[in-house]
């Protein structure tokens, strides 16, 4: 796993809004979090501090009460005249980033069976 420092280091030097991680006073649970994910998604690959450092900062941004209350199914919130709709998409667990370097994570892979021989009743 790495360190703090490390995924601080990686963050600084390649990650432009990188103000939920500035202002985060549990970095290294978010550090456990993101690691422990990515294994469970990512089974056969191995984690490198990039790829951890963009989930990171990516569940670190789930944190936002809006994007909370999107997780949680709530269309539209109201308050003092202001609304906020959120729609029907959802936010998804996987950072784009990270989606894009590793590809499909497991939990959405299609199940292959093969059957050989035989005939099905």
């Amino acid at each position: 796993m790495p360190t703090v420092d490390e995924i601080n280091t990686w963050i600084q030097a390649n990650i432009l809004d990188s103000q939920v991680w500035d202002k985060s006073e549990k970095k290294e649970v978010a550090i456990v979090q993101a690691e422990r994910n990515l294994k469970r998604w990512f089974p056969e690959v191995e984690l490198t501090t990039e790829i951890i450092s963009y989930q990171v900062v990516w569940e670190l941004q789930g944190l936002d009460p809006a994007v909370k209350y999107q997780k949680q199914g709530v269309k539209m919130l109201e308050d003092g005249g202001e609304r906020i709709d959120y729609g029907d998409r959802t936010r998804d667990v996987v950072s784009p980033e990270v989606r894009e370097i590793l590809g499909t994570p497991l939990f959405e892979q299609e199940e292959t069976v093969i059957l050989e021989g035989g005939m099905l009743l």
